[in-house]
């Protein structure tokens, strides 16, 4: 019993300096794909999306292991991964945002422009607040509904990708 109090008691203050740190955080304070792929893939899969595929959950907004429950953040914030103190917020932003896509760029979209890391760093800019294709100039959120075929909320998605893949690129 004494055992299982503990952990709660540093679960807690895990959960309490996580929540101190996003508080200082900059939004983008690293690459999260060379945060994944230097501090993770060496023993997870190697690229974000696979493992967030096979390994985590979202239960009430939060980024939770399928096995046994554990918050991401609180277990990164623990030591796991390695990972410097203002780099957890960031890992932890990045998984819950492929979790919310729901996978759909790689279901809809890599068969011919690769990864979404990629393809939004190589093939697209944001030039006045719109997405616009890098050599075309073509709007990306009016194509999508043709290109892709998609819905309204299938476009918002792909394109709040879009957006976190530019804002997030050092």
């Amino acid at each position: 019993m004494q055992g299982r109090r503990l952990s709660k008691i540093r679960f807690a203050l895990a959960l309490a300096a996580l929540a101190g740190m996003a508080a200082v955080t900059p939004a983008a304070a690293a690459d999260p794909h060379a945060l994944y792929e230097q501090n993770c893939s060496g023993c997870h899969a190697p690229h974000a999306r696979e493992f967030v595929e096979r390994s985590l959950d979202l239960q009430d907004g939060q980024v939770v292991g399928r096995k046994g429950g554990a918050e991401i953040g609180a277990f990164l914030a623990g030591g796991h991964g390695r990972l410097a103190a203002a780099d957890v917020p960031v890992m932890v932003d990045h998984l819950s945002a492929i979790l919310r896509a729901g996978g759909l760029f790689f279901r809809r979209c890599a068969m011919c422009h690769g990864r979404g890391v990629d393809f939004a760093r190589r093939d697209v800019i944001e030039t006045d607040g719109r997405i616009v294709g890098r050599y075309s100039g073509r709007d990306i959120e009016v194509f999508l509904g043709n290109q892709g075929r998609l819905d309204g909320p299938g476009v918002a998605i792909i394109m709040e990708m879009l957006r976190r893949q530019l804002r997030t690129r050092k």
